[in-house]
């Protein structure tokens, strides 16, 4: 970018001081998440980006080079992309081949168009924020499938640079600027090569620490589960508990400005505030409605429960991955190319997750190709 393009940025920012950064912010997710409606999304986990990616490094013959080769079409006749999230960003780590791993990441910035998923957390709140502004104004909301698309440089989350050098309004409009060269201008090789090896086997979702807590709790409470309605019940409202608070503070931002703020954390009311909220969470998900809108949590308590319901099944660190990739994909995706035991679980008749997501899964190339192909023969 250059520095005049800088100026003009600034300038137009500082001419613009009323838009906040998080106003400007979801206005550029936006309008990408609207760019991107008309086209077919694909979600591919690592081993099919693996297989695509030697498939481009040494052009062997076969059903990996075919469904490349679709896919490419597919991309460049406006149908298709193919995005990421935070957990294919990270399991691109484990390739510790720095030649690999930047072979990869040049793939998935061709066939992904830039487009990454929100991180999970952000997407869950994303969704629980939805789901109040559609009860209270449901003809004034943008659709969901608009508002959880992100770029590469972001694929982690959303951080600003702050600085006490300068004013507020200076300040702000340096912020914006710079989150519009990020945004448009940062590729997902460069974040590679910006974090280098030192990024090799990170942990920052704490997916190791948070599995062996699991598989005790899962062993601790086997007995108490009688089926799997019981399962999910369970796990439902460990998760909720702790996004009841959320609901609270998005809750308390439409109140009317003459009404009592909300009770300071900590305190007894708040909890009282936080466990009325929980028991809205848990009622929306007795709901159809509830459990589309609220997702991603709908998704990953369903596959969790799956787990402790298959009491001799222990939950290992790539479960959790897995787990994460089909959330995205089933939730915000048209299709989902993963492994054989995955699509097995999520495909499974008595989770019910096809009948509620209209989602394509498999785990055979060549069906794939097929699926790709008449995507580009059917899709306007």
């Amino acid at each position: 970018m250059s520095l005049k393009m800088v100026d003009s940025t600034i300038a137009k920012h500082m001419a613009s001081p009323e838009v906040s950064l998080e106003q400007h912010r979801r206005s550029r997710v936006h309008a990408f998440g609207h760019a991107l409606m008309n086209r077919k999304a694909i979600y591919l986990d690592l081993r099919f980006w693996i297989h695509l990616r030697d498939a481009a490094r040494y052009g062997k013959s076969g059903p990996e080079k075919d469904l490349l080769s679709a896919l490419r079409r597919a991309v460049a006749a406006g149908k298709v992309f193919c995005p990421i999230t935070d957990s294919t960003f990270l399991e691109m780590f484990k390739q510790t081949d720095p030649g690999s791993r930047a072979a990869t990441a040049e793939l998935i910035d061709e066939l992904g168009l830039g487009a990454t998923l929100i991180p999970y957390d952000m997407r869950v709140g994303t969704e629980i924020a939805h789901y109040v502004h559609t009860a209270r104004a449901p003809n004034n909301v943008d659709p969901l499938r608009e508002l959880v698309w992100s770029k590469p440089a972001y694929v982690m989350g959303f951080v600003d640079p702050v600085s006490t050098a300068f004013d507020q309004k200076t300040n702000l409009a340096l912020q914006k600027a710079f989150f519009d060269h990020m945004w448009d201008n940062v590729t997902l090789i460069q974040v590679c090569d910006m974090l280098g090896d030192n990024f090799v086997h990170a942990d920052p979702l704490h997916f190791r620490e948070t599995t062996g807590r699991v598989n005790e709790q899962i062993r601790v409470h086997a007995d108490s589960l009688k089926s799997m309605k019981t399962a999910y019940r369970h796990e439902l409202i460990g998760v909720l508990d702790l996004y009841a608070g959320r609901l609270a503070s998005i809750m308390a931002h439409g109140f009317p400005t003459e009404a009592e703020p909300l009770p300071e954390e900590g305190t007894a009311e708040r909890a009282k505030v936080d466990r009325q909220c929980l028991a809205l969470l848990v009622g929306a998900f007795d709901t159809e409605a509830g459990r589309k809108a609220l997702r991603t949590l709908h998704i990953n308590t369903t596959l969790h429960a799956a787990v402790r319901w298959n009491k001799g099944q222990s939950l290992k660190a790539n479960d959790l991955f897995d787990f994460h990739h089909a959330c995205a994909a089933i939730a915000y995706c048209d299709a989902f190319f993963t492994e054989g035991p995955l699509q097995a679980l999520v495909c499974r008749p008595d989770l019910g997750l096809g009948e509620q997501f209209d989602c394509f899964v498999s785990s055979d190339f060549a069906e794939c190709v097929g699926y790709v192909e008449g995507l580009d023969r059917s899709h306007p």
